[in-house]
């Protein structure tokens, strides 16, 4: 008897065996696979019982086999390393070749999941792509559910359709599918007999002629003519209508085919289908950036702000003193605009010394300046409160990107904080750099061209946040950390145990964006300026990467936004700064409320900084979790250097995971270090990438606030006037096809799943029950776990309510909520029947912690 399973799991529940009882029947079952939850005690290697020992080892050792010949199957558990051979497709020729990230000098990178897929027949150093986009090697504890991939494919079909489908010219649905609509509305206030038809006919005439007017859309966006809908209008309002409420139609047959080279099949042939069955009303909410103002998005201070809160707030750093040339050239520049006939001779380089500065002081105060920002640069010359985006390293790239349609520059933004540490941010500068050429200064006084100018620090900056900041600093780099657990840890490993909720369908995900998004000619390279060379940049900046920075309060000094704590000073708790709404922090008791409060190792040099400020309560909630639960098992400094399974799995992190990146880890020797290490791990799983990825629709679902490529360069001052800056503009920004699929995508990615579990809602005890000797110990602080980050969702509301913040809020009216930690929100339901009855979420909401990266 044969048994063909055709569920996409090999899944077994039962047999029904019926036949004649006179004859006998023998079969065998190969595999049975329970979901019944089992007891596990955890133990220390040297504390496993004598009878477990071998266990032990084998269990690890079948995860480690490796299957030398042959594609491998669904049900093979083979946990294995493989460098980034599978992103190219060197068979469609040249232009579809890609370098092999990984394992060379020239191109380092993380290392990822064997996929067990043939390699290329032309080439062996190259893996072979599965058959499907849906259909690849994930070791069965690492797939997702069939639930959320479904999900998952359902948000992008809706996505694709939302944005991309073209709006219907024909008339109103309503009117197509009850035509005699008007007639029965008639009919409902006036008896049949006092109307006649050609009444009804009259009626229907001033209806048509009010839908041929120029009707405000939804969201009060541009005025759509339903008459003559190719009427020009501009390019701002053209977008908005992309996010407007109306009717759509079946893809024009030029997006259809660009979408055939980008979207799985799968996808595109749901999409197509969907269209077909019939004409679609579709609705989006307006990214948050232009939902209160539509032109908040161009002022200089949100600009700024931007860089402390908005998608990508982990690149700016402290201008040093050592480096303050470009700050000099700004403001000699900007001295020059009002009186170049006064300007001081004053040496521009960095060892300017304090009687020039005094020198400049004078001036500066004996002279009523038109330009009151010159008097803030040189302040913030002196009182070192100047910061710098800095993309200079995009330089000797350029000349590679450049062409096809695209035009970038190399940046550096120079930005002053000016008042008190709560103080936003003011750009001052943006250079733009071309290889070959002298850096071209602009400042705000270009008008014009300081707006071009931005949008070339925004392009730049979104490449960076895709492709490093999100990308390869959260889903590449935890990958080796996955393995590694997998491999060197068993499952009654008390730390296996701990990471395990933050490994949640992670190496699926990765998976899946190298097939669809990160492979050549797929979404990303389409979309970014980088094109082809966008994961050569992200190898090129795995350079820089090191683990021990990776600690948010290592990062935050390292980049110069915080600065050590002298710990002989009174630390006020973090709330002490907000005057809180006595009426709104009081429990149903009517008790005071916990307010966490944070004795933390950093003082941040801005204390409006939200990403910082919010980040390190977290990190440090998260940080006292791991200590206590450590402390379960871990008494002392031997206990650690003695665990034989987490220096086996420390050493193959550092020597076959990240291999190729020798700098920047620290032994494991040390109760404390163990701790350093798991809390990062769970920060950048958790917090970080929470940070850099929920946010994308509110900010980049408005391209012109943050576009992904530019075609033209800045123009010259006299090429460019009032008349010609929206066509100007339009031709700058990406085409609209590009637009439209870059918001769909950022839509699909900043969507929370309905199976989601977030930061401090299951405990580990509660994933696999755990021997009453440790369950109600871990219980209980895993419990404080909770609490702290139920103060610490407090402590964000209270920070939000306060409106002298401004970079919590901002121009665009935004309050600050992407590390708000949502422990709240209620917990997926398990059973499909619960499942089924469960309202499914529609909004994006820009807050919540996942305990995964699993988007």
């Amino acid at each position: 008897m044969t048994l063909k399973n055709t569920l996409s799991k090999e899944n077994l529940r039962s047999i029904a065996v019926l036949g004649s009882p006179f004859v006998p029947l023998d079969y065998l079952l190969l595999f049975v696979f329970t979901a019944k939850t089992t007891r596990i005690q955890l133990y220390l290697p040297k504390e496993t019982p004598q009878g477990l020992v071998e266990l032990r080892k084998k269990e690890l050792q079948k995860l480690q086999a490796s299957r030398p010949k042959g594609e491998w199957h669904l049900w093979d558990r083979i946990y294995d390393y493989d460098v980034y051979n599978n992103l190219g497709d060197p068979k469609n020729g040249r232009l579809y070749d890609r370098p092999v990230l990984g394992g060379s000098t020239k191109f380092p990178y993380p290392r990822r999941l064997k996929m067990g897929h043939p390699n290329c027949q032309h080439d062996h150093s190259r893996e072979s792509g599965p058959a499907s986009c849906f259909q690849f090697y994930v070791p069965p504890d690492e797939r997702m559910s069939d639930e959320k991939l479904q999900e998952l494919k359902n948000n992008f079909v809706e996505a694709l359709i939302r944005f991309l489908a073209p709006e219907s010219t024909l008339p109103h649905l309503s009117d197509r599918e009850c035509p005699d609509f008007v007639t029965k509305v008639a009919h409902f206030f006036v008896p049949k007999a006092a109307i006649s038809k050609k009444d009804v006919r009259f009626i229907r005439s001033i209806i048509d002629f009010c839908r041929k007017l120029k009707l405000p859309s939804s969201h009060g966006g541009p005025s759509r003519s339903v008459s003559d809908p190719s009427e020009e209008q501009d390019i701002f309002e053209d977008i908005i209508g992309f996010c407007a409420d109306k009717e759509v139609e079946e893809l024009d047959d030029s997006d259809k085919q660009r979408l055939e080279k980008l979207v799985p099949k799968e996808i595109l042939n749901q999409v197509v289908a969907t269209l077909a069955l019939k004409r679609q009303h579709v609705s989006a909410q307006l990214p948050s950036i232009v939902a209160e103002d539509k032109f908040a998005w161009a002022e200089d201070k949100e600009f700024g702000r931007q860089m402390l809160a908005g998608t990508n707030p982990v690149r700016i750093r402290h201008l040093k003193r050592e480096e303050l040339l470009p700050l000099y050239e700004v403001f000699y520049k900007m001295w020059d605009y009002e009186s170049p006939e006064d300007k001081p001779e004053v040496q521009l380089d960095n060892k300017i010394n304090q009687s020039q500065l005094q020198n400049l002081k004078k001036v500066l105060q004996g002279k009523k300046h038109k330009q009151p920002q010159l008097l803030d640069v040189y302040l913030a010359v002196v009182n070192e409160r100047a910061f710098i985006l800095d993309h200079h390293y995009l330089e000797q790239f350029l000349t590679m990107i450049n062409g096809k349609g695209v035009c970038a520059y190399a940046t550096r933004t120079i930005l002053i904080a000016t008042g008190s540490s709560s103080a936003t941010l003011q750009p001052v500068g943006i250079e733009l750099s071309l290889p070959g050429d002298s850096p071209r200064l602009v400042l705000p006084q270009d008008t014009l061209l300081w707006e071009f100018a931005k949008f070339h620090v925004a392009s730049n900056d979104a490449a960076y946040h895709q492709l490093v900041s999100h990308w390869l600093h959260t889903h590449a780099v935890v990958e080796p950390f996955i393995i590694a657990t997998r491999r060197r840890l068993s499952v009654m490993h008390p730390i296996h145990r701990l990471l395990d909720p933050h490994f949640k369908d992670t190496l699926h995900i990765n998976a899946l964006a190298r097939a669809i998004f990160l492979n050549a000619g797929g979404i990303l390279e389409t979309l970014l300026f980088t094109g082809e060379y966008s994961m050569e940049l992200s190898s090129h900046l795995y350079k820089e990467w090191r683990f021990d920075k990776q600690a948010l309060p290592e990062d935050l000094l390292e980049r110069g936004m915080a600065k050590l704590r002298v710990r002989d000073e009174v630390v006020s708790g973090p709330m002490e700064q907000v005057e809180r709404d006595k009426s709104s922090n009081k429990a149903a008791t009517g008790a005071e409320q916990k307010m966490f409060e944070v004795d933390a190792e950093v003082e941040l040099v801005l204390e409006d900084y939200p990403y910082a400020k919010d980040g390190i309560e977290i990190w440090t909630a998260i940080e006292t979790w791991v200590t206590e639960y450590c402390n379960v098992f871990y008494l002392n400094d031997n206990d650690v250097k003695e665990d034989e399974e987490i220096q086996e799995w420390w050493n193959e992190i550092k020597t076959r995971g990240h291999e190729d990146r020798k700098e920047g880890w620290y032994d494991i020797n040390t109760f404390e270090s163990l701790v350093k290490a798991l809390t990062t791990l769970i920060w950048i799983t958790s917090g970080l990438h929470a940070a850099v990825n929920f946010g994308q629709y509110g900010y980049g679902g408005w391209p012109p606030n943050r576009p992904m490529l530019l075609r033209k360069f800045l123009p010259n001052e006299e090429d460019i006037n009032e008349e010609n800056i929206l066509k100007f503009v339009e031709e700058m920004l990406p085409d609209k096809f590009q637009m439209k699929l870059a918001i769909a995508v950022m839509d699909l990615l900043s969507r929370h799943t309905s199976n989601e579990v977030y930061l401090g809602q299951t405990s580990p005890q509660k994933e696999r029950q755990l021997i009453e000797d440790h369950e109600s110990i871990i219980q209980k602080k895993f419990k404080e776990f909770r609490e702290n980050l139920e103060a610490i969702e407090r402590n964000i509301k209270e920070r939000n309510k306060e409106y002298i913040l401004m970079n919590r809020w901002g121009f665009a009216k935004i309050p600050y909520k992407l590390l708000y930690p949502d422990t709240s929100k209620p917990m997926p339901p398990i059973s499909k029947e619960k499942r089924k009855h469960q309202p499914e979420k529609k909004d994006i909401n820009e807050r919540g912690i996942p305990n995964s990266i699993s988007i």
